[in-house]
């Protein structure tokens, strides 16, 4: 009887309060606890108590910050997860130099649900910017389009099933959540989003139920019911459709287009070496190349700890003036000493190296450091800062290789040649209906009619050149006009010790190789 109490007490309030509008001004969600973890440590306490909290009702709130500058995408700053108790932890994931397998295990368990509005790019992120899992994904706007509501966002349905105000100036939204100390409305506010994920949840989920199921059933009835329900919408993208004249677009997710093809998961450097004939240390090298020389006939083995190979012939060394190409480079991070996922940073850019003379060609071993994915990521964001100031210092204009993308008409001209490749490569698989949508498509863009937009017409429409050609030539002749403007002052080793500087003030890395500096010039 006391059970059946507390469920119709709670049930009213829940009514009361969002439906009646004057409460909504005392009432205000709040998660229960806030934990900021800023340690591998601290988050693998934090995963066990999540794996615990699972058990009886597996269901999780998510959401991600992350901090984007000068148009590049930073990876995932922090990472919010909330279970139906309000505790709540905001994860710190550009603080981790590895994710803890305990974590990793949890999001990737397809059976602990986690709820959010637009939740799949979030995981599609953590992938993309941290290799993690995250199964078990339903987007709260599929349960909100089958209750019949038309709100979509994570604060319409909030303010809607919850009475809850979230707190969405953009300020707080594109603020720095790779500080050293988040501050209290950052910490409130990333809470907050997570925290009522799993309430809209909740509310949607009771409006599935009847009014005796809702009263009668335990909770974990009651998810078993969730599971039936709502099991056809796991992992499923959100078709957020939206129409223009007749032809349909899908807009994409927000997943960083970044290559990631040049990753390399774990050794870089083999630190074999190469011998002059007279046995004098050359510089080190790969396994491949080794095996390569010893193939061709032009070195052979000397020692297999290091692995060491002898030329057969003599080298020319008259262009090293120092050992730094001789020393063996370690595999971690020159900036913040993680192990794994790296790629190779360009410190002075190849656009401007390749007008340099030869012997400024040969410092790229220097000029060449390894660093994980995410710091790679960053460091491209800052260099926008030092290209500005070395372009206008030599007061050349700097052609943007996609300043075209931003031309509408350019867009949609470059978006017709398109059609008209699909319509022809696929003209016999292609609905009737989807042809015919595609060419009135085309049709609008060049003004005519429909039914004149032959095959000849398309094949005219695959002769256009895109102009990104033409701006890449005329972005690589200001970098030439760059290095002809430092190499006319003798100043070519300023223009590199600018880059390098940089890189130093913007990154401050903790584990720059031996030798290296500045004004290098081995």
């Amino acid at each position: 009887m006391k059970m059946f109490l507390n469920s119709v007490i709670k049930l009213i309030m829940i009514k009361l309060v969002t439906k009646v509008p004057l409460l909504r001004l005392y009432m205000k969600l709040r998660a229960r606890q806030i934990d900021v973890v800023d340690t591998v440590e601290q988050c693998e306490q934090i995963a066990v108590r999540f794996e615990r909290s699972t058990t009886y009702l597996p269901i999780l709130g998510l959401d991600c910050e992350w901090v984007t500058q000068n148009g590049f995408r930073h990876p995932v700053a922090l990472l919010q997860i909330s279970d139906t108790n309000g505790m709540c932890s905001l994860i710190r994931l550009s603080k981790f130099k590895t994710i803890p397998s305990s974590l990793s295990d949890i999001l990737s368990n397809s059976n602990i649900i986690k709820v959010g509005v637009a939740i799949l790019d979030d995981a599609h992120l953590l992938m993309s910017d941290y290799n993690i899992n995250v199964s078990g994904c339903i987007d709260l706007r599929y349960l909100a389009k089958e209750c019949c509501l038309e709100e979509r966002s994570l604060s319409a349905l909030a303010d809607k099933l919850l009475g809850c105000k979230l707190d969405k100036d953009w300020h707080i939204r594109t603020s720095d959540w790779e500080a050293e100390e988040l501050n209290d409305r950052q910490t409130e506010y990333a809470a907050l989003d997570a925290y009522v994920a799993v309430k809209i949840f909740e509310q949607l989920r009771n409006n599935k139920m009847s009014w005796w199921n809702w009263l009668f059933l335990s909770d974990k009835q009651k998810w078993d019911m969730v599971i039936k329900i709502y099991s056809n919408y796991k992992d499923l993208p959100y078709q957020n459709v939206r129409t223009n004249g007749n032809t349909k677009f899908k807009p994409k997710s927000n997943v960083r287009s970044y290559s990631t093809s040049t990753i390399k998961s774990a050794k870089v450097y083999d630190n074999c070496l190469m011998e002059n004939v007279d046995g004098t240390v050359m510089s080190t090298c790969s396994h491949k190349k080794v095996d390569w020389y010893i193939s061709q006939g032009l070195a052979k083995l000397v020692n297999d700890d290091p692995k060491t190979i002898r030329l057969n012939f003599p080298a020319d060394l008259k262009n090293r003036k120092d050992n730094f190409s001789v020393l063996p480079r370690e595999n971690i991070c020159t900036v913040c000493g993680r192990s794994e996922h790296f790629r190779k940073k360009s410190i002075i850019p190849k656009e401007f190296v390749r007008f340099m003379p030869t012997e400024h060609k040969s410092h790229i071993p220097h000029d060449t450091l390894l660093l994980c994915y995410w710091c790679h990521i960053k460091s491209n964001s800052f260099d926008f800062i030092i290209r500005k100031k070395i372009f206008n210092m030599c007061q050349i204009e700097e052609i943007n290789p996609n300043e075209n993308q931003k031309i509408p008409a350019y867009v949609k001209i470059m978006r017709s040649k398109s059609l008209a490749k699909t319509l022809l490569k696929s003209r016999h698989s292609l609905p009737d209906k989807v042809a015919n949508e595609l060419r009135l498509e085309i049709a609008e863009t060049y003004n005519m009619e429909p039914n004149r937009v032959f095959d000849a017409f398309l094949e005219t429409l695959l002769t256009i050149k895109s102009l990104k050609y033409e701006n890449d030539c005329q972005h690589n002749s200001a970098a030439e006009k760059v290095v002809k403007h430092f190499l006319e002052r003798d100043a070519i080793n300023e223009l590199k010790a600018m880059w390098r500087q940089h890189f130093l003030d913007t990154m401050k890395p903790k584990h720059l190789p031996p030798l290296w500096s500045v004004n290098y010039d081995g």
